[in-house]
């Protein structure tokens, strides 16, 4: 009992959801993502973590994004569903994104937002040996909470550097701005690399980093390193400091369809109570005839 309502406050307190496989679809991270590639494309991601520990997390995501055509912008939509303990959230948002080309047509520095709203519903029903007298114990309680994120991002053909500021309203559920007891502002650092390890192209090497802050918590990096093998599969290790190590693996079936997995080795203390998390993801490009894919999606 003690642990799942210990799970049910570090969700609430973490806020953002922790994927491993974000560095193949930035949505998940900043708005100005939406439309950086010229074809629209469908990223689903699940993830259990910390399997067969009671109350554990549950995530599923979803996002689609893809250029306004004629227009130098980007439409992307996501739908978040994740469940801790007796928390349960669901969320829906829209990101628009504004890229300006630079001097070389293939570098662009984009800007965008995302609006959307959040329901948190705690499902007091679960809870044993409490004073049902108490309101804050009697059935559940939903709440909407509208969300504002934005962000900028640089990118090319093989190269990235990202930043956004997530939560920026610091809303809570009656509505108030900047309380202690509402959403935090959460800011999200990353770049990353493509390079050829041989002269042919057939192995090349992906750097890339993640640093995470929040004024609350310690700052946590993700240091991820991935190999490429004839532009179809993908192989790579990550560590996220205090906190995991992480395996990957994709595979570029056909030119639009691709599938990932990841699995985090806990590094923490509760690394003895379960058994690491996993996570499947699927991605798919609605690309057409008219546009030509030089490369599989390296980011």
């Amino acid at each position: 009992m003690i642990s799942i309502l210990m799970l049910a406050a570090v969700g609430k307190a973490q806020q953002e959801l922790q994927v491993s496989q974000y560095m193949f679809n930035g949505l998940f991270l900043n708005p100005a993502y939406a439309g950086s590639h010229d074809y629209w494309g469908a990223t689903a991601l699940h993830r259990s973590q910390w399997v067969s520990f009671p109350g554990a997390p549950r995530s599923n995501m979803l996002a689609v994004d893809g250029p306004i055509k004629g227009k130098n912008m980007g439409l992307g939509f996501q739908f978040i569903n994740d469940a801790t303990g007796l928390l349960a959230t669901n969320e829906i948002a829209a990101n628009y994104s504004y890229y300006i080309k630079l001097n070389d047509k293939d570098h662009r520095l984009a800007f965008g937002v995302r609006a959307g709203i959040r329901n948190e519903t705690f499902n007091a029903d679960g809870l044993q040996n409490v004073d049902l007298s108490d309101p804050l114990y009697q059935g559940n309680q939903s709440f909407w909470i509208p969300r504002v994120n934005i962000g900028v991002y640089y990118y090319t053909p093989k190269a990235y550097v990202g930043l956004s500021s997530h939560n920026m309203l610091s809303i809570d559920e009656r509505r108030n701005l900047n309380s202690d007891a509402g959403l935090r502002r959460h800011y999200f650092l990353n770049a990353g690399y493509v390079m050829n390890v041989t002269s042919s192209g057939f192995v090349k090497f992906k750097p890339s980093v993640l640093i995470k802050y929040q004024a609350a918590a310690p700052i946590q990096a993700d240091l991820n390193a991935h190999f490429l093998f004839n532009d179809r599969f993908w192989l790579g290790v990550s560590w996220r400091t205090k906190a995991a190590f992480v395996m990957m693996a994709e595979f570029q079936i056909t030119q639009q369809l691709r599938v990932g997995y990841a699995f985090d080795a806990t590094t923490t203390g509760i690394r003895t109570y379960q058994n690491g998390s996993h996570e499947i993801m699927v991605g798919y490009d609605f690309t057409q005839k008219l546009v030509k894919i030089k490369h599989p999606r390296y980011f």
